[in-house]
C-alpha cells in the first residue's frame, strides 16, 4: 500500500533514520542493502536541502550497560557476553554514506524503539515537531517499536517503505502493507523527495 504524501512543513518535520549501522545493513544482505540504503541517502540529501529536522539513531552500549542486560530480554541478552556492539566498535558504525553531519542530532539507544531509551521525545518536541519520516533497519525491529510510539505520541508518522527492510521480506511486506498504514502514511522514498515542502 502506498499513500499520499500529506503537506509538509519543514519546521515542525523531522527525519529519523533509524540503525543504519554496518552490523543491522549486513543482516538484511547484499541484494536489499544496496537499494535500502540508497534510498536512505536519497531522503537524507532531501532533508538537509529542505532544512528538515534530522536525528540519527543507533544501538549501542556502553561495557556496563552490556553488563547491565537482563536475561529476560530474549532480543538483547546474547549482547550481553559477546561484547558486541559497544560505543566505537566496528558492527556499531554508521555506514559511510548516512554518516551524520555535525549539526544533526545523534541518539543512542540500549533497546529497540527509537523513544524508550533516548531523548528522541523531548528533542522532538523542543523542535515542535509533528510529523515524522521513518527510515530503518530493521521493519519488524526499530521501524515497528517506533511507528507505534510515535502514533500513540500523536505524532503524524510516515514510513518510506523502500528506506526499511527486513532479513525477511515477507515480514517487511507484510508489516507496511497490511500493519503499518492503521498509524502511518506509506510512501516511496521516490514520492518523498520529489516534493518540495511548504
Amino acid at each position: 500500500m502506498t499513500n499520499a504524501l500529506p503537506e509538509l512543513d519543514p519546521s515542525s518535520t523531522a527525519l529519523l533514520l533509524m540503525d543504519f549501522q554496518h552490523a543491522m545493513v549486513g543482516a538484511i544482505g547484499d541484494a536489499a542493502a544496496g537499494p535500502v540504503v540508497a534510498n536512505a541517502v536519497a531522503a537524507l540529501e532531501w532533508a538537509r536541502a529542505n532544512k528538515i529536522h534530522v536525528a540519527h539513531l543507533r544501538v549501542g552500549f556502553e561495557p556496563t550497560e552490556a553488563a547491565g542486560i537482563p536475561h529476560t530480554n530474549k532480543f538483547f541478552a546474547p549482547l550481553r557476553g559477546a561484547g558486541a556492539m559497544l560505543h566505537g566498535s566496528p558492527e556499531g558504525e554508521f555506514v559511510d554514506s548516512v554518516k551524520p553531519a555535525d549539526h544533526e542530532r545523534v541518539l543512542s539507544k540500549t533497546r529497540i524503539g527509537a523513544f524508550s531509551t533516548t531523548s528522541l521525545g523531548p528533542w522532538l518536541a523542543a523542535g515542535n515537531v509533528e510529523t515524522v519520516i521513518l527510515a530503518g533497519i530493521t521493519t519488524s525491529g526499530v521501524a515497528l517499536s517506533t511507528v507505534r510510539e510515535a502514533a500513540d505520541k500523536d505524532l503524524r508518522v510516515v514510513v518510506l517503505r523502500d528506506a526499511a527492510a527486513d532479513p525477511d521480506p515477507l515480514v517487511h511486506d507484510v508489516l507496511v502493507e497490511r500493519v503499518f498504514p492503521a498509524s502511518a502514511d506509506i510512501v516511496s522514498t521516490a514520492q518523498l523527495t520529489a516534493r518540495r515542502p511548504r
